[in-house]
């Protein structure tokens, strides 16, 4: 193997199974749709690796695209399911993540909703920028807000 794809390969093997854990714990997909949608995304971006500049954004927004194509466009509500089913994810920190936060995250206004869960999934403010169509100061302004919030509610938790 070239130094290319032994770089696509780790990118994979790292990025895939958290791919399908935000779709699934996040977004609200079904396992199934999950999987052939980070593999689709996997598939174009194998074709176009080396060309793109954040290969972490993108393969989460194209398949967040393929998601919801394949799902008609149609999401479950997050409080209509259960957060996450174990077995439906292989990458155990993104599911400890889901199941800790899914709850508060779900109460957040939907912009603080999209970023602190693509924060939870390692993009930075850029990247989180770049895929919701936004500066990155509006994407770390909505992060502070949403933190901010999360804070208030775990203290009030903890408090009751």
């Amino acid at each position: 193997m070239d130094s290319e794809s032994d770089g696509f390969t780790a990118f994979f093997e790292s990025h895939y199974p958290r791919v399908i854990a935000m779709l699934v714990a996040h977004r609200g997909f079904a396992e199934v749709i999950a999987q052939d949608a980070a593999a689709e995304a996997m598939t174009r971006l194998v074709q176009h690796w080396g060309k793109v500049q954040a290969p972490q954004a993108w393969v989460r927004t194209v398949a967040f695209r393929v998601a919801c194509q394949l799902a008609g466009n149609q999401q479950a509500g997050l409080s209509e399911r259960e957060l996450v089913d174990r077995g439906s994810t292989q990458d155990l920190v993104a599911a400890e993540l889901a199941l800790v936060a899914g709850t508060a995250i779900a109460a957040l206004p939907r912009r603080q909703q999209e970023v602190m869960t693509l924060t939870l999934v390692d993009m930075t403010p850029s990247e989180i920028a770049e895929v919701l169509g936004c500066t990155p100061a509006q994407a770390r302004a909505n992060l502070a807000h949403a933190r901010r919030t999360l804070r208030s509610a775990i203290r009030m938790d903890r408090e009751a």
